[in-house]
């Protein structure tokens, strides 16, 4: 573009302002910018591949050995799974028809919930120093999202996480 420009002035064509240069030069920047992206790139990608190479070949298995490798292994993840859900927090469906501070009061109860399976509202208002009532409105808001279930004991109605 430059040598295109150097000829239009020779052959006087076209005037060349410096605001021209000024446009070549930046784009000429822009264009080396570019290129060391690209090549900073193209290393990693090589990086990668030569990485690869070297693994893949070291750990090519026959089906059968495969096999033996991972059998047991879902006995494993079962129980890894089993754990995780122990002391894992249930996710809070339906996250948009609640207020911010109903959503960190309902991860709270879970949370004393997950610490001790069953509470009435009159023992989370302890816990929270809410009322009971309030305490009884997020439980009920809890059942209607499929996050608690309420179990009668006498005169009081306790409630647990549903697993």
């Amino acid at each position: 573009m430059l040598d295109l420009l150097r000829k239009q002035k020779e052959e006087k064509i076209v005037e060349v302002t410096p605001r021209d240069v000024l446009f070549v030069g930046s784009a000429i920047e822009i264009l080396r910018e570019m290129k060391e992206k690209v090549d900073r790139i193209d290393f990693r990608l090589r990086e990668l591949e030569r990485k690869f190479d070297e693994r893949v070949s070291e750990k090519v298995l026959s089906e059968s050995k495969f096999v033996q490798e991972i059998s047991g292994s879902e006995e494993i993840v079962n129980r890894i799974v089993a754990e995780v859900k122990k002391v894992a927090r249930p996710l809070i469906p339906h996250k948009e028809k609640i207020t911010i501070v109903e959503s960190k009061r309902i991860e709270q109860i879970i949370s004393l919930l997950q610490d001790h399976r069953m509470l009435s509202s009159s023992q989370l208002a302890q816990m929270m120093g809410l009322s009971r009532t309030r305490c009884n409105e997020y439980f009920k808001q809890m059942e209607n999202l499929g996050i608690v279930k309420g179990n009668d004991v006498g005169k009081e109605r306790f409630y647990q996480l549903v697993e």
